[in-house]
């Protein structure tokens, strides 16, 4: 067998929540890649398990757990050979003690990943919006670990929460399907209105925010947590990375 074919580590990919934005993970996996044929590409398991129930409704609501389904996913990924993975869900980085705790698997944490990147590629940046469900909000993932870089963090104001979860949730939200229109105008009032409370760039705090929220729209850098860990799972996988950054 081609060395190229053995080299690096089986990465897995825990999704469905949602499916397009898992979908967008694996493509960003694929486009900063280094390679040139297929077989210098990584070895990757999707799992998309989309029956997880919601991580918002079950934070501050009191909804069902997704804990036991997203361990069931992660045991999948273990039966089929993964060694490291990701969740392209920031929300449901507030369980990642807890999966930590029943799994073998090395799991990412993008929200730490982002707040690192931006301290290191954005290094005048000390004033960053959040863009975000209020369950992510309401768990001060990002905050806290915005905090530990030494970098302030905006919150949308409730009128502008209250656009950005229209935009992913609503009927004709991201979740339903729908990237243009109504769902990209909410998230770039809501972003407007972060950039002139003094944000010098704008998070996309849920997964997915990129699908309809691109950044040509926006005066500051959009900091995609999506394209950082896909790039922390090729390094950390063993595989090589494009140069530049690809979105």
């Amino acid at each position: 067998m081609n060395k190229s074919m053995k080299a690096g580590k089986i990465a897995g990919i825990l999704g469905g929540m949602g499916p397009e934005a898992t979908a967008r993970f694996f493509e960003l996996v694929i486009k900063n890649t280094d390679a040139t044929r297929d077989q210098e590409h990584l070895r990757i398991i999707v799992c998309n398990w989309p029956r997880i129930p919601d991580r918002t409704k079950a934070i501050l609501y009191g909804g069902e757990s997704p804990l036991p389904l997203m361990i069931e996913g992660l045991k999948v990924l273990e039966r089929a050979g993964a060694e490291l993975a990701a969740i392209p869900c920031m929300t449901a980085h507030y369980f990642l003690p807890e999966l930590r705790k029943r799994t073998r698997l090395k799991l990412l944490n993008l929200v730490d990943e982002t707040a690192r990147w931006t301290r290191l590629h954005l290094p005048a940046v000390r004033t960053v919006g959040l863009l975000a469900t209020e369950g992510t909000v309401a768990t001060g993932l990002f905050q806290k670990a915005f905090r530990r870089q030494k970098i302030k963090i905006i919150l949308p104001t409730p009128e502008s929460q209250q656009k950005i979860m229209e935009a992913i949730y609503g009927k004709n939200g991201i979740k339903a399907g729908f990237n243009r229109g109504q769902p990209a105008r909410l998230l770039w009032e809501a972003a407007e209105e972060l950039v002139e409370n003094g944000a010098r760039a704008v998070i996309a705090g849920c997964t997915e925010i990129p699908l309809a929220l691109k950044p040509e729209r926006l005066p500051v850098p959009l900091i995609d947590p999506m394209t950082i860990g896909a790039r922390e799972l090729i390094r950390l996988a063993g595989g090589r990375l494009r140069k530049i950054s690809v979105s």
